[in-house]
């Protein structure tokens, strides 16, 4: 896994963290449901594993003990400042995991499988088998092209400084997302789409926004969510 160009130096040093930080408007309210709603899942994990950790706001606010990878040496520099602690490192990405194998009780990747090809998506989840225990399980999410996604990252590309067209080089649906995981050795504990309405709600409030999100999981039920939320465990 060499050449990602979603995870290079060209993303501002802390950009998303500076957008979470920030809390008000929608794509700020939209980065702390994303994270709050993953860190929910996460229960009993000795040791945790961000893969794509970026600036390392989501370690930031996990609070167990983790390590944070990526590739983009500047958004690894911004983490180590910010963020890291006793219980919480950070690591720079090259060709492979810098973890010892049978090591990992539990990983997270955040929106990053849309960024890597089928090749080194393949390989990336070969790494994820090698350090995780018996059992370990990945919490993962990625966009729902089988949504209006599509429709919010045509906007997105007119509005915002990183343009996703030519990063969202692998498009996700939960049938495709389920047959590469199994294929890859993984039991499909859960697999749902999320956030629907709450984080648009940051208009009027963004306190109400974050709130929301028991009604987006409602109605995730009976339309598709923008975002797939994928538990998996090692089998």
């Amino acid at each position: 896994m060499k050449n990602i160009s979603y995870y290079n130096n060209s993303v501002v040093n802390g950009y998303y963290d500076i957008i979470f930080e920030r809390k008000k408007g929608v794509q700020s309210a939209w980065h702390h449901i994303k994270f709050n709603y993953i860190k929910s899942k996460i229960t009993k994990t000795n040791l945790h594993l961000d893969i794509g950790c970026g600036p390392g706001t989501f370690l930031g606010i996990l609070k167990k003990k983790s390590i944070g990878i990526d590739v983009a040496q500047n958004q690894i520099k911004y983490a180590k400042e910010k963020y890291s602690n006793k219980k919480i490192k950070f690591l720079t990405y090259k060709n492979k995991l810098p973890i010892k194998s049978n090591s990992i009780d539990s990983i997270s990747m955040i929106e990053l499988i849309e960024h890597v090809d089928n090749k080194d998506l393949e390989y990336l989840l070969k790494e994820c088998r090698r350090v995780l225990k018996k059992d370990g399980k990945i919490y993962l999410s990625t966009p729902n092209y089988l949504s209006l996604w599509p429709l919010l990252e045509f906007f997105l590309n007119i509005i915002s400084p990183v343009n996703y067209k030519h990063e969202h080089i692998n498009k996700f649906n939960k049938k495709r997302l389920k047959k590469i995981m199994v294929k890859s050795g993984f039991q499909v504990v859960e697999l749902r789409s999320f956030i629907l309405l709450s984080p648009f709600l940051a208009i009027f409030t963004f306190n109400i926004a974050k709130s929301m999100i028991l009604l987006d999981n409602f109605l995730t039920k009976l339309f598709p969510g923008f975002l797939l939320f994928c538990k998996l465990k090692k089998s």
